[in-house]
């Protein structure tokens, strides 16, 4: 990828990145991922040039911590070998929004597929940008499947449900150094606030 800056950072204290998932076929386990980061590059607040998203699996919580570090073993996230998911939008015209979806290139483990989310802006200034993202993700798509699905408590269903509030704050960085540091997006939106 290249490195060009992006000129908005994300607020991890203002942004949530939640799902629901099937879970032993007759309900639903929600969770969300703690610890993430990303950026993106707006052109004159009509256009995004980039966006990109990184999270971070071992950060996911459900409620229950055994499934979480079972959801964190090699037969399911294997955050040993992959430590973060990566989601990129490029060329978006924020004019078509929400009535014409986002098609996101995400990637998880080492599959990458294309995956058309709906976008809706909440606000977008030269201080601030703030948008909801919605959608499904099939996880089998991207080879996340239990190696024993009939051990208790072990059943997940292979459509999570994304319900995502992300906020952004002007300022500068290179979308490669994402991750990082766990401050880095409320770092830079302090240094933003002063200006």
């Amino acid at each position: 990828m290249e490195s060009r800056t992006c000129n908005y950072v994300l607020s991890l204290e203002r942004s949530q990145i939640n799902f629901t998932i099937t879970h032993l076929v007759l309900s639903k386990v929600s969770g969300q991922f703690r610890n993430f980061s990303g950026c993106l590059s707006l052109n004159d607040e009509e256009f995004v040039d980039r966006a990109l998203l990184r999270i971070d699996v071992s950060s996911v919580q459900t409620g229950n911590s055994v499934r979480d570090r079972n959801l964190m073993k090699k037969g399911y996230f294997n955050t040993s070998e992959y430590r973060y998911i990566e989601a990129e939008a490029r060329e978006v015209d924020l004019k078509q929004l929400p009535s014409k979806p986002v098609n996101f290139n995400i990637r998880i483990k080492e599959i990458e597929e294309i995956v058309p989310l709906n976008v809706l802006i909440i606000s977008v200034n030269r201080e601030k940008i703030e948008l909801r993202i919605t959608g499904k993700i099939r996880t089998q798509d991207f080879g996340l499947r239990w190696q024993s699905p009939l051990k208790p408590g072990l059943m997940i269903g292979s459509e999570a449900n994304l319900s995502i509030f992300l906020s952004f704050f002007r300022g500068e960085i290179i979308p490669e150094n994402l991750g990082n540091t766990p401050s880095l997006s409320s770092s830079t939106r302090a240094s933003s606030h002063r200006r």
